[in-house]
């Protein structure tokens, strides 16, 4: 049974991993690339924070792109080197975009966003800094769970504009950008526990399927 959960669950995270990359290429196309136009609206809007962006968006990147990989299996058990030097990349980027967030949310605006950026951010350096911390100390399995409480502050970027890519969402404009921004927010705070949680259940559930070995008391001996 626990063979079976653990297939079903590599194929989920197969399944997560292709759709997450395709969510996240197309938004680097569809609101990355105009900024490489000097003359775009896009890129006039951030020429003033072009200092503080550069390092954001750069370090942002690498670390939503090289904290998937992270959540491999396979990644760990073959090359845990590699896991480590990938996560130590991951913990740089986060040290760097997250702060780097609020001046520019402060700057750029709208004012109500600078909340939502200052408890993501926060949010995001906490859950990495915890993580980092228990890995450290040797405690892998926390490790693995606050990282997973990590990246979902990180993924707020792609999926935010996904949503907000769409016509009808658009549409609505500033109350469809603070709606959507402020609801995954509040999604990456507890989606992750319930995941994790979830996780248990089905841990609690294999083991007492598993038939307890059969010890010989003193008794039985003596009596055989």
């Amino acid at each position: 049974m626990s063979s079976v959960h653990g297939a079903r669950t590599g194929r989920v995270k197969h399944v997560f991993f292709i759709v997450f990359g395709l969510l996240t290429l197309f938004v680097l196309y569809y609101y990355e690339v105009p900024l490489l136009d000097s003359d775009s609206p896009a890129r006039q809007r951030i020429a003033k924070v072009m200092w503080l962006m550069l390092p954001h968006g750069i370090a942002g990147a690498l670390a939503l792109f090289l904290g998937l990989p992270q959540f491999s299996d396979r990644l760990r058990r073959r090359s845990p080197r590699l896991h480590r030097v990938l996560g130590r990349v991951y913990v740089a980027g986060v040290a760097v975009s997250a702060p780097t967030a609020i001046p520019i949310a402060v700057i750029l605006g709208p004012p109500s966003l600078v909340m939502a950026a200052t408890i993501q951010s926060s949010g995001w350096l906490l859950t990495t800094a915890i993580g980092l911390y228990c890995a450290r100390s040797g405690d892998i399995r926390q490790h693995r769970e606050w990282m997973i409480r990590s990246y979902p502050f990180a993924m707020v970027f792609v999926i935010a504009r996904v949503i907000l890519a769409i016509p009808a969402v658009a549409a609505m404009g500033e109350v469809a950008l603070i709606s959507v921004v402020w609801s995954l927010i509040a999604a990456a705070c507890f989606i992750p526990s319930l995941v994790i949680s979830w996780s248990g259940v089905f841990r609690r559930r294999a083991a007492a399927r598993v038939p307890a070995p059969r010890v010989k008391t003193e008794r039985a001996a003596a009596a055989g």
